[in-house]
């Protein structure tokens, strides 16, 4: 046999020979400085390492700066190109460039830079807002996909969405008053508003006056209950103006006179013969008389007659302070001015108004335009003019002593007297300068109606911006107190600020959703009558469908002017989204992944599915309520014919005003259902 040799393997390491060699030892050094190989190309290391080109704007930037500002050990490469004078800035890998783009937030205003990557990282890093600042030079990139290239999956959805694309209905009121009521023969609007003013003049309380937007009382420190009504406060006393007859004095306004210049109230005259003027501008007008009086120590015996440059309107020259009588639009408001004189004044002549109005006589017939009338509601006794009389169920007056614009009927409306149509008027509009007209929002009115009578400012203004055009001088607004300017503060409500896109989005409870009406024979306007076949029909009432319209202006400005390229809702969550070129609010209602969210708008009732490139984020200003309601149709059969749909579509056709026979609310079951059965015979 034999011998088995043994072989001694104390020394043998299996390792060794790969440890000691060198062509083994590859280690990365991201510490170090890359070397002069040009091995790497510029393409290549586009490919293969994400980074982010840097413009240099100023000459504090440079390649220290940016290993410093970034942080040396996730810089990979730098390079810097002379003629673009961009550097482009390479990092390691993914985690990298996340943790500079934290610095650039950061610090957004050191350096401004766009990001760079393979085509194959294109979809591992979501895109930034500034991601097209600073790139002169920017590198081919795949062109663009249309919108159209990516098809709708409607069979993964399980909401159904609208069969027609109806084009969303739009009402326009007619105006108030028109040109050619200040043409007519004997026209009294042409001889009560010289300066066209109420030509423009619009109503912007619909929502009030169907109770859609109330304003809870709020308590006095006076021990007086404010209302609110078409756009001004109305102050009530606790105790009833009935109980305040007997005394005399209702309104408690101190023993005044009139001026014997302007036949203002005043309580100032001369301490000898005590002639009463306003100002000195009324003195003045009175110098004459009463120098041949005064020594007499009586006052001087003039006509009836006023001096004609005092009986209209005036503006309060600029500097002195003045006080809010009511608000028309978000940029026109009503002031009177606030000095003492003035103060007594304006309140003697709603006193006088008040306590001879009551035994005014009740008209009956329909007044003309421009007609001074007495106006009755509430309690409330004052000075109107007519403006419109085409519908005797909603007669357009505006009281002459607030500048407010209120819609009544004839039973309301009462003869005013000459001496009381003779009384100035102290009430005169403004237009606020650099302040959009713009929906009249709930917090808008709700700011615009704590500005009541306590409330002084500074008017100021040139006669150079007087807008002939509307009648109005455009003015400044200054808190007396705080220095604050009102078209400031109105300007800051009235502009919509795009939410970020990592903020929560807004839920439809967010917005107040009006109940309309119910009963038998009432009017509503179909707004959508896409899901007809399934019983449902989205209707308004007439008044709602012009607040509707009007809201679309404020929304197409937003989505216009929006830096949000696209934006993909979670759903349930409010948007704005484009539908037939104009911009309309919406609500999530599903998402399938095909990038075209089903939206529904809110406003109309329609699903249509919109492209993430159509859909804004829903600002928080937009404080509007709902006004369309989703109604069943009680009556119609589980599967109805191909005729009879063709019948209920032609009377419930888009933007067609139809009478129903019954409304009826589902309190239970949270739900509005139409009776049809006129229309199914």
């Amino acid at each position: 046999m034999m011998s088995e040799t043994k072989t001694d393997l104390s020394d043998w390491n299996p390792m060794a020979d790969e440890f000691n060699d060198e062509r083994f030892n590859k280690y990365d050094t991201i510490n170090e400085a890359p070397s002069d190989d040009k091995s790497e190309d510029r393409n290549t290391k586009q490919v293969k390492y994400p980074y982010l080109v840097v413009k240099k704007e100023k000459q504090l930037i440079t390649e220290n700066v940016l290993r410093n500002f970034f942080g040396n050990s996730i810089i990979y490469d730098i390079e810097y190109r002379l003629k673009s004078c961009v550097y482009f800035v390479y990092f390691h890998n993914m985690c990298s460039i996340e943790a500079a783009w934290s610095k650039i937030r950061q610090f957004p205003n050191i350096i401004h830079c766009v990001q760079g990557r393979s085509n194959q990282n294109q979809t591992l890093l979501p895109s930034l807002p500034n991601d097209n600042v600073g790139n002169t030079e920017p590198e081919p990139a795949p062109a663009p996909t249309s919108i159209d290239s990516n098809p709708v999956d409607l069979d993964a959805r399980k909401i159904q969405v609208s069969a027609k694309r109806n084009k969303h209905p739009e009402f326009f009121k007619a105006p108030i008053v028109i040109k050619a009521d200040y043409t007519v023969n004997n026209s009294l609007l042409a001889l009560n508003d010289e300066m066209l003013r109420y030509l423009n003049v619009r109503f912007e309380f619909a929502l009030e006056r169907h109770g859609a937007h109330i304003l809870h009382e709020t308590l006095d420190k006076d021990q007086a209950i404010l209302h609110f009504r078409s756009g001004r406060i109305i102050v009530t006393p606790k105790m009833q103006l009935e109980t305040q007859e007997s005394d005399g004095d209702l309104m408690s306004v101190p023993a005044v006179t009139k001026c014997l210049a302007c036949n203002c109230y005043t309580d100032n005259s001369c301490r000898f013969c005590k002639i009463p003027f306003c100002n000195p501008v009324c003195f003045e007008a009175l110098s004459v008389a009463h120098k041949e009086n005064c020594d007499k120590v009586s006052p001087p015996v003039l006509d009836d007659t006023t001096v004609p440059q005092f009986t209209k309107p005036k503006l309060p020259p600029s500097g002195a302070t003045v006080k809010i009588t009511s608000f028309e639009q978000s940029n026109v408001l009503y002031v009177r001015s606030a000095e003492i004189v003035a103060e007594v004044a304006y309140y003697k002549v709603l006193s006088d108004v008040m306590m001879q109005g009551k035994s005014s006589t009740k008209l009956t017939k329909l007044p003309q335009c421009g007609q001074i009338v007495i106006y009755k509601f509430d309690l409330q006794i004052v000075r109107a003019m007519v403006l419109n009389v085409d519908n005797p169920k909603a007669i357009y007056v505006v009281c002459v002593d607030f500048g407010s614009v209120e819609i009544t009927t004839l039973e309301n409306l009462y003869e005013c007297n000459d001496y009381l149509t003779s009384l100035p008027r102290y009430a005169v509009p403004v237009m606020l300068r650099n302040v959009p007209r713009r929906y009249m929002c709930p917090n808008l009115r709700e700011m615009m109606y704590e500005l009541d009578h306590n409330y002084t400012f500074i008017l100021k203004y040139s006669v150079r911006e007087y807008d002939f055009q509307r009648g109005m001088q455009r003015v400044v607004l200054i808190e007396s107190e705080l220095n604050r300017s009102l078209n400031r503060l109105i300007q800051t409500i009235l502009t919509p600020i795009q939410p970020s896109i990592s903020e929560d989005g807004f839920k439809e409870d967010y917005l107040q959703h009006i109940h309309l009406p119910t009963g038998k024979n009432l009017d509503l306007v179909i707004m959508d009558n896409s899901f007809l076949k399934f019983g449902v029909v989205h209707c308004t009432i007439l008044d709602f469908a012009y607040e509707i319209t009007r809201m679309q202006r404020d929304i197409q400005h937003y989505a216009e002017s929006s830096t949000c390229s696209f934006y993909a809702p979670p759903k349930n969550d409010l948007c704005i989204a484009q539908y037939q070129d104009k911009w309309c609010r919406g609500l999530c209602m599903e998402l399938v992944g095909d990038g075209h969210p089903s939206i529904l708008f809110i406003d109309y009732g329609n699903i249509v599915p919109v492209h993430v490139d159509n859909i804004r984020p829903y600002p928080p200003q937009f404080t509007f309520p709902i006004l369309t309601t989703e109604y069943e149709l009680i009556g119609l059969p589980a599967d109805p014919s191909e005729e009879l749909l063709a019948r209920l579509e032609k009377h419930l056709a888009v933007s067609a005003i139809v009478n129903f026979d019954e409304v009826i609310y589902n309190k239970d079951e949270n739900n509005y259902s139409l009776s049809i059965d006129s229309l199914m015979e």
